[in-house]
């Protein structure tokens, strides 16, 4: 039963709440059809932070990064984005993503997030 109950709260986490680790904190980004929302990132210097895109209605049949960040790298595993950041660097970095498919009427969308990247020494 801990166990199952542990599970869950993993899972509720990725789905509902923010996504938070020792290095790296990424609040809830809610994305809307044809248009530019704001996130942010918290990361600790030489550490990776990583987004997961959770499903959302309609299929998507690409993500892509719009802008790559000056100060770090950005790579796409499937629903996941992971930002890198430089060695020894910390500061403020900035990059660019986008989600194209179709929503439920098979129209296409694009769903496009500017994430604003804090790089500190610790969270």
């Amino acid at each position: 039963m801990t166990r199952a109950a542990g599970l869950l709260c993993v899972c509720l986490s990725l789905v509902c709440g923010p996504a938070f680790a020792a290095d790296c904190w990424v609040p809830n980004i809610r994305l809307l059809d044809n248009q530019t929302v704001q996130g942010s990132m918290l990361v600790v210097g030489g550490k990776r932070c990583s987004i997961v895109m959770i499903r959302s209605p309609g299929p998507i049949y690409s993500v892509s990064l719009v802008t790559p960040p000056a100060n770090g790298s950005v790579s796409i595993h499937g629903d996941r984005l992971v930002y890198s950041p430089r060695a020894k660097y910390l500061g403020e970095d900035h990059f660019v993503y986008a989600r194209e498919g179709k929503d439920p009427e098979n129209r296409p969308i694009k769903r496009t997030v500017e994430i604003s990247v804090q790089v500190k020494e610790r969270l």
